[in-house]
């Protein structure tokens, strides 16, 4: 399994002002600011870069950006995870070929799918797909015989040990087994309401501090007030 270390980003997807397409403009700014401050890589499509609520064109779009303006100087790792075994290993062959060194998948988050359907689904990615791939759990779905048999086949690895699931907000990358340090700190709340809270809004919010204006979350989730944010941090 490739080996990337050092402090990876998981960037926020940029929006026009009225959220209807990817902001190329303020991507770019975000991207440069971050190049400047050291980090190791970017993650792109996360949970907090609000993948789920991206069109399959648009996370293509997104990867292509990032290679373009970053001119694969940084790795790249890349979230495919989709409802669909063929959507995902698109978006891992389109990774491949736009310069990612890794990519993530979460097993199928909605549905009722059998333990073999869910090693199925991460076999057939794996055979189709020339880059590395970590396999994230975070809802527990898979059993201890799938997650032994998935994390046995070849160039594939789980994000993290079971028992470590459970961590807090400002440590959530960690799952991805490659560390983060963002630039900007995201309060280390015990407060259960502001955990929970959307993490693309929250980051979105914080990035204000460094003068980065990156657009509003897309609906349904809502912009986090910059006062609610720093009372609770």
């Amino acid at each position: 399994m490739l080996e990337l270390a050092g402090n990876f980003v998981p960037i926020v997807t940029p929006f026009t002002d009225d959220g209807s397409m990817l902001s190329e403009v303020r991507l770019a700014r975000l991207l440069r600011w971050y190049l400047g401050q050291g980090v190791a890589g970017f993650a792109v499509a996360t949970e907090t870069g609000e993948f789920g609520t991206l069109t399959l064109g648009e996370r293509k779009q997104l990867v292509e950006l990032v290679q373009r303006e970053t001119q694969n100087a940084l790795p790249m790792i890349v979230n495919i995870s989709t409802l669909a075994t063929s959507a995902c290993l698109d978006l891992a062959q389109h990774a491949s070929r736009h310069g990612a060194r890794l990519v993530t998948v979460i097993p199928p988050y909605f549905g009722a799918f059998t333990q073999s359907e869910h090693i199925e689904h991460v076999r057939v990615i794996a055979n189709h797909s020339s880059l590395p791939i970590v396999v994230v759990d975070p809802q527990e779905t898979l059993s201890e015989e799938a997650t032994s048999a998935i994390s046995h086949q070849p160039n594939v690895s789980l994000a993290w040990p079971r028992q470590d699931l459970h961590r807090s907000h400002a440590d959530w990358f960690r799952c991805y087994g490659v560390g983060v340090d963002p630039g900007f700190g995201i309060p280390d709340s015990s407060d259960a309401d502001f955990v929970l809270r959307n993490r693309a809004a929250v980051a979105k919010t914080l990035l204000l501090d460094f003068d980065l204006e990156v657009g509003s979350p897309r609906m349904p989730v809502q912009p986090i007030p910059y006062r609610e944010i720093r009372k609770a941090g």
